[in-house]
């Protein structure tokens, strides 16, 4: 099974020059825990989490200044293993996915956990995740 089968298609992302108000505005209208901050042909630049809202507001204004740049992603085309490894290795719940370089979706390990994918390796990923340092 690939990345793509799996993925949410269906992302709202914000640009670089967004503000504080407007990226907190729209993951709490969108209860959203991540939001991509990409460039105007849909290159992703970085990730904003809510905790990045939390630890980082005091250190910028927009997006640029608050986002985790280069971050952990995955390919469409990549195998779902692949994904479970960094969710393991990164001890990350969320996962970018690009296709040549734009962002085509997100991939969650709810995403994993719903559809019953991997269930021999959803106990260790989970504690990983939660034991990540």
């Amino acid at each position: 099974m690939l990345v793509k089968d799996l993925m949410s298609a269906s992302v709202i992302s914000v640009n670089p020059e967004d503000t504080y108000d407007q990226i907190s505005f729209i993951m709490r209208c969108e209860d959203i825990g991540i939001v991509p901050v990409c460039d105007g042909q849909n290159h992703l630049l970085g990730v904003i989490t809510d905790r990045d809202m939390l630890m980082r507001r005091d250190e910028g204004h927009d997006a640029k200044a608050l986002m985790t740049a280069s971050p952990v992603t995955v390919n469409s085309g990549d195998d779902i293993h692949q994904a479970a490894l960094k969710f393991s290795k990164y001890g990350i719940r969320r996962l970018p996915v690009l296709d040549s370089g734009r962002l085509v979706g997100m991939l969650s390990f709810k995403d994993l956990a719903k559809k019953k994918v991997l269930t021999a390796e959803i106990g260790h990923i989970m504690y990983n995740i939660c034991n990540y340092k």
